[in-house]
């Protein structure tokens, strides 16, 4: 059988028997891999460090019934600090299910920047250069925006202005409105309808359009994280068409 090296990051783990378990790899070349890795759960096993939850590695496999079996590998970075804290935990496993429902098996497609945001947030996570909610709002509009629901970010979708004292982000309609146009148009705000200052349309448009090593280079006032942490959260859920048992966790803890 052929062997073939995944890089990757462990997103979740689950045990079969006593020592041996699947564990389910984001990687930047095949999106999700699925491995079996025999043997992991004990101490001594030369893959244990490598094949653990949030764990960066290198991950030589040999494809077996549309499933990959290890065969050895390396740790590049375990992102430890991460599991020592319940709400970065709660948020790493929050961003791990929404990998392991939007990014498929065996499909390449935006996988290498899906895979370098999910790292980049990990990092900041692990280091604490931000906050959870900083990171989970970058990540939720980031991400989306990568797989292709990137909002309109002229600014008023009908007379493009960016600077109105008061504009409205339309979560389902993924534009936005000055007051006036807003006004005109009947429009009420409610749970899709949020009434924002024009200093958030512009950390919108860094967030969803700036480049990788720039993403996370800017500072959000308590109004700002909170009107952020709003919209990217209901954005997601909103054109996912779902929510996550995790994302009421991350709001539990």
């Amino acid at each position: 059988m052929q062997t073939r090296v995944l890089e990757g990051v462990v997103i979740l783990e689950h045990p079969v028997g006593e020592n041996d378990k699947y564990i389910t790899v984001l990687t930047r070349d095949i999106g999700r891999a699925e491995i079996y890795v025999k043997g992991a759960n004990k101490i001594t096993a030369r893959n244990h460090a490598a094949t653990q939850l949030y764990a960066l590695s290198r991950f030589s496999v040999t494809a077996r019934e549309h499933k990959f079996v290890l065969t050895g590998s390396e740790l590049i970075h375990d992102f430890y600090n991460i599991r020592l804290d319940i709400k970065k935990l709660a948020l790493a496993c929050y961003i791990s299910d929404i990998m392991r429902y939007a990014v498929t098996s065996n499909n390449a497609q935006h996988e290498e920047t899906v895979t370098r945001l999910v790292l980049n947030c990990l990092y900041m996570l692990d280091t604490d250069k931000r906050s959870c909610d900083f990171v989970k709002s970058v990540f939720e509009l980031r991400f989306m925006s990568e797989i292709g629901f990137i909002p309109s970010l002229l600014g008023c979708a009908e007379c493009y202005t960016y600077s109105a004292d008061t504009m409205f982000f339309m979560v389902d309609k993924s534009c936005f409105y000055c007051e006036e146009h807003f006004t005109e148009n009947g429009f009420e705000e409610n749970f899709n309808n949020i009434r924002i200052k024009p200093s958030i349309l512009g950390a919108m448009q860094h967030i969803c359009l700036s480049e990788f090593n720039k993403l996370f280079g800017f500072r959000l006032s308590d109004y700002g994280q909170a009107k952020i942490s709003e919209i990217a959260e209901k954005y997601l859920c909103t054109h996912l068409s779902r929510t996550f048992r995790s994302l009421d966790y991350y709001h539990s803890v």
